[in-house]
């Protein structure tokens, strides 16, 4: 019997609980948990629903992305960076003093580093 992912299990629920509402969503979600009580996953519930969300968002056409600074960014730097992902982008801040100056940015699939730690590294390797 193959083995079910986090992910799999995730993309289930979203697609069968679909446009249901009160009751009938009750019941799926019932079920679902004693399904995941039944493969023992009630421990990765939370990575579940982490993956569901994810898979949500990604169905209404939001796009996630984390940028990190070195410094808190202002409203206007971090509207300017999510136009240009797209109008349906979600961000996370982080700041991380270590980057010196400078953000990274991850999408699902990239990551756009333009920070000074990592052109300083690229400069030394070059250098060396």
């Amino acid at each position: 019997m193959k083995k079910v992912t986090n992910k799999q299990l995730a993309k289930a629920l979203y697609e069968a609980t679909g446009e249901l509402k009160g009751s009938d969503l009750k019941q799926v979600l019932a079920n679902f948990v004693v399904l995941l009580a039944r493969s023992h996953k009630l421990k990765k519930s939370e990575y579940i629903i982490r993956d569901f969300l994810h898979y949500a968002k990604a169905q209404e056409g939001i796009q996630e992305i984390e940028i990190t600074s070195a410094r808190e960014l202002d409203n206007k730097v971090l509207a300017h960076i999510k136009k240009a992902f797209g109008a349906h982008t979600e961000a996370t801040v982080k700041v991380d003093g270590s980057l010196l100056g400078g953000v990274r940015i991850k999408t699902e699939d990239k990551i756009l580093d333009a920070s000074l730690k990592t052109q300083l590294n690229k400069l030394k390797l070059s250098i060396i």
